[in-house]
């Protein structure tokens, strides 16, 4: 009896050790991460910011824009804005700029494809663009298939800067021999104490990346064209303390850098695809694929053989210096 009661103190100590050291992430997690959208600081605008501009841009780049898409973002986009420059928040930062860029690429290229938007959305562009004063629309990225390619060859730092996600695809089967070439490269990720804990699930039958898809929601209007769909996760039961416990997201996040650039020396587009969802999108994504209780899903990859001609979204990236915090 006593044995077994200090094996119940035992895991009773242990969980709410877990308790309390998941209640410290999630504290910050809830006061930081803008969870409630009321945007309490420059930060919090500047994460919103970059989701609606992302958006935009990729609806600039699919495969067969949809002319009028995405007008509730550009409208929430703009509100933004305007709130952004009223609260005094610095306007050279990259994402108020961008923005701003993307929503004149939007403007432009509906006027320039000869299609009327609404005229409540089209006055409260030129009043904001009256408000801060004219600003060059971005481009986003045209590239043939053999410039997307053409350093897959070259230079780590070459290759790197060559590499883009693309969400054209073409009706093309990527061979299976292909792809498990591809995964043994990323194979070679380092790992936690070389643990092997990266699954992977390799989806290629029509109905079945239908069912993933529609799980993921993040690939309306080109998920439809790729080839194969990846489902990458991690078996958290190799991990041995609540210090471990975010292990299996950061190498997810290594193992899905490598496959993506073992896809693009291998002449493939290819595309993360966010897995943040809730329980229930979990468990039916868990039953439809088999995966074990004790994995933790933990991103989705699209993939094909890209078309002649394509576009790729922008998507500027912050200087070294305004990420890098270097103590000497």
């Amino acid at each position: 009896m006593n044995s077994l009661r200090k094996l119940l103190i035992k895991k009773v100590i242990v969980y709410l050790r877990v308790l309390r050291i998941y209640y410290y992430d999630m504290r910050r997690f809830y006061r930081y991460s803008n969870v409630q959208q009321d945007f309490t600081n420059e930060d919090a605008f500047k994460g919103r910011l970059t989701i609606l501009y992302h958006v935009i841009e990729k609806g600039l780049t699919m495969p067969e824009t949809r002319m009028g898409f995405g007008q509730p973002v550009v409208e929430d986009l703009l509100g933004l804005l305007q709130r952004y420059e009223d609260l005094g928040y610095n306007k050279t930062a990259l994402e108020f700029k961008h923005s701003i860029g993307v929503l004149n690429e939007y403007f432009n290229f509906h006027e320039e494809s000869n299609f009327e938007l609404p005229e409540v959305l089209v006055i409260k562009h030129k009043a904001f663009v009256n408000r801060i004063g004219l600003a060059e629309g971005t481009r986003q990225l045209k590239y043939t298939r053999e410039e997307f390619f053409k350093f897959k060859n070259s230079s780590f730092e070459t290759f790197s800067q060559s590499r883009y996600s693309s969400r054209n695809y073409i009706d093309k089967e990527i061979s299976l021999d292909v792809i498990e070439n591809c995964i043994k490269l990323a194979l070679k990720s380092p790992t936690s104490c070389n643990r092997q804990l990266n699954r992977i699930y390799v989806v290629r039958g029509t109905e079945m990346k239908k069912k993933v898809l529609q799980l993921q929601y993040g690939n309306r209007g080109f998920g439809h064209l790729a080839n194969t769909i990846l489902v990458l996760s991690a078996n958290i039961s190799y991990f041995q303390g609540v210090n471990d416990r975010n292990e299996s997201y950061i190498n997810t996040g290594m193992f899905a850098m490598s496959l993506l650039n073992a896809f693009h020396h291998y002449e493939i587009g290819a595309c993360p695809l966010n897995w943040s969802v809730d329980h229930k999108r979990d468990e039916a994504m868990r039953a439809l694929l088999g995966v074990p209780d004790n994995e933790r899903i933990g991103l989705v990859v699209s993939c094909g053989y890209v078309p002649e001609l394509f576009e790729i979204a922008s998507s500027p990236r912050l200087e070294v210096k305004d990420v890098a915090k270097i103590f000497n």
